[in-house]
C-alpha cells in the first residue's frame, strides 16, 4: 500500500471524511467536453492551500505543474497546442473554498483539465466527479475515491487485506491521485514490518494520535506486526495533537527496551517522541518517518535525525543512478529555484499523466476519450519516479495495491542516504492483498532486463 503520507497528513488535518461533502454538478449537464482547447492551447488550471499547520508546501504544487508543461512545451506541445496552467487559486485551506475553487475553474476559467489540486481538503470533489472533467491532484484525502459511504464500504470490505478480490474499485473514475486514488486507513501496511525485519528490531512500539484515522493505522501498524512476528513491547493510542509531554511514554519505552518506534504522528510529533526518549537515557533506537522527508526537516534538525528512516513512495533524489523522470524533475526545480518537495513533484507527476492521457486519446481528444485512455494505461511510472500504477480497470490506479513497493531513506551524518534498495532498483517489494507469509524474499523495482515479474508469477 503507497499511500502512507496520506494516512498520516489527512488524519493531522481531520479531512478525512470533510472533503466528501456534496455539491450539485454543472458540467455533466450539458457541459463542453472540449472546453479549454483552442487552436494554439490547451488551458489548464489548479488549486492549494495555503501552508497547514503541517508546514506543508502545497503551494509548491503549481511549479512542479509549469516545470512539466515547459518541457513539454518547448518540445512541440500536444498536437501543436500548447499547455499552460491559466489559474493558481487558493482555497484558503476550507471545505467551502475548495468547492468555490473548484467550480470557479470549471465554470468561469473554462479550463480543460484541473490539476494540480493540492489542498487540506477535498471537498470539491463530488463536484469534480460529476462534471467528469479530468483531475488530478495530492492523495491525502478520502475524496479522490468516493464519497463518505463508498469509501467505508471499501475500506469494510476485507480490513485485514487478506482476501484476494475483495476490494472494490473506487467510483471516480476522472479523478487521479499522484500515486493512485485509492485510500485505506484501516488497511495494515507492510512496511513498517519490513523496515524492523531490515534492521533487526528486536522490541517495537506503536504510538499514535486519539484521531481514529490515526488509531486505525496504529491498528494496522499491530496487525502487520503480529503477523510477521515483530515483538510489541510498547502501545500507546492516546496522544493528543500538539501533546506537551510523552516523558511517561518514554520512560516506559526505555523501560521496555524498545529500540525500533513506529508512529502514526506528522514528523513534528514523532520528532518530539525522539527527543524525550533522549532524554530518558534511550540509545539505538531507530524511528520510522512515514512524513518528514523534506530538505527543510533535514536542515533544521540535522544530526538529530541519525537512526530515523523515511519511507516514501518514490525514487530517493538522493540516489545513484536516478530515472529520466527524476533526473528531469530535479534539474526543472534547480532552474526554477524551487527546492524540490513531495509537493512539486505530484504537481509534476499529475501534469505527466495529463500529457500521457491527452497523447493517447489522440489530436480529437474530449475529457471522457483522455480519462478512458488514463484508464487503459497498466504501468504508469511518470519515466520512473514512481513503481508502475496500473489505472486500468481492477488494477491498483483506482484500487487496492496488488504490491507494496517503497523505498528507504535513511539519514546518517546529517545527510539523506537510500537505503536497502539495490543500484537503480531503489523500490522495495512484495506482493499485496493478499500480503505473503513471511518478508524472506523481496524483489526489486524497476526490474532489469530478462527479470521475471513476480506479480505475472502470481497470476
Amino acid at each position: 500500500m503507497r499511500r502512507f503520507a496520506s494516512v498520516i497528513l489527512a488524519t493531522l488535518l481531520a479531512v478525512s471524511l470533510v472533503g466528501l461533502v456534496g455539491v450539485g454538478s454543472a458540467g455533466a449537464q450539458g457541459g463542453n467536453e472540449r472546453q479549454g482547447v483552442s487552436g494554439t492551447q490547451i488551458s489548464v488550471g489548479g488549486l492549494a492551500s495555503p501552508p497547514s499547520v503541517l508546514n506543508v508546501p502545497y503551494q509548491d504544487g503549481f511549479a512542479g505543474t509549469k516545470a512539466y508543461f515547459d518541457k513539454v512545451n518547448k518540445a512541440g506541445g500536444l498536437f501543436g497546442k500548447k499547455l499552460k496552467l491559466v489559474a493558481q487559486l487558493s482555497d484558503q485551506g476550507a471545505p467551502s473554498g475548495n468547492i468555490r475553487a473548484v467550480r470557479t475553474l470549471v465554470e468561469e476559467k473554462k479550463v480543460f483539465a484541473v490539476l494540480p489540486i493540492e489542498t487540506n481538503s477535498f471537498a470539491g470533489g463530488k463536484y469534480l466527479s460529476d462534471t467528469g472533467i479530468p483531475s488530478f491532484g495530492y492523495d491525502i484525502d478520502a475524496g479522490y475515491c468516493g464519497t463518505q459511504e463508498e469509501v467505508l464500504a471499501i475500506e469494510n470490505g476485507s480490513p485485514n487485506r487478506s482476501t484476494p478480490g475483495s476490494f472494490d474499485q473506487c467510483p471516480r473514475q476522472n479523478v487521479f491521485g499522484q500515486s493512485g486514488s485509492y485510500l485505506c486507513f484501516i488497511c495494515p501496511s507492510i512496511s513498517p514490518a519490513v523496515l524492523a525485519k531490515q534492521i533487526g528490531a528486536k522490541k517495537a512500539a506503536i504510538l499514535t494520535y486519539t484521531h481514529p484515522s490515526s488509531t486505525a493505522c496504529g491498528d494496522g501498524d499491530e496487525a502487520s506486526f503480529k503477523r510477521y512476528g515483530i515483538d510489541i513491547a510498547f502501545e500507546d493510542k492516546t496522544l493528543n495533537f500538539g501533546f506537551p509531554d510523552a516523558s511517561a511514554d518514554a520512560q516506559a519505552m526505555k523501560d521496555a527496551g524498545v529500540d525500533y518506534v513506529a508512529t502514526c504522528m506528522d514528523f513534528g510529533g514523532s520528532y518530539k517522541i525522539a527527543q524525550e526518549l533522549k532524554q530518558a537515557g534511550a540509545t539505538g533506537v531507530t524511528f520510522y518517518a512515514p512524513e518528514g522527508y523534506r530538505q527543510d526537516t533535514l536542515d533544521k534538525y540535522g544530526s538529530n535525525l541519525n537512526d530515523w528512516i523515511f519511507r516514501i513512495g518514490f525514487t530517493p533524489w538522493q540516489g545513484k543512478n536516478l530515472p529520466k523522470g527524476t533526473k528531469e524533475f530535479l534539474a526543472a526545480m534547480k532552474k526554477a529555484g524551487v527546492k524540490p518537495s513531495e509537493q512539486s513533484q505530484t504537481g509534476w507527476i499529475n501534469a505527466a499523466l495529463l500529457v500521457a492521457g491527452i497523447k493517447k486519446a489522440g489530436k480529437d481528444f474530449t475529457w471522457s476519450s483522455v480519462n478512458d485512455a488514463i484508464n487503459s494505461i497498466t504501468d504508469f511510472t511518470a519515466d520512473g519516479i514512481l513503481p508502475p500504477i496500473n489505472w486500468a480497470a481492477g488494477g491498483d490506479g483506482h484500487g487496492p495495491s496488488h504490491e507494496a513497493c517503497d523505498a528507504y531513506v535513511a539519514v546518517k551524518n546529517a545527510k539523506f542516504v537510500p537505503e536497502f534498495g539495490k543500484p537503480g532498483q531503489p523500490f522495495v517489494c512484495y506482493p499485496d492483498n493478499p500480503q505473503p507469509a513471511n518478508l524472506d524474499t523481496p524483489y526489486y523495482r524497476p526490474l532489469k532486463p530478462g527479470e521475471p515479474d513476480p506479480l505475472a508469477a502470481n497470476g
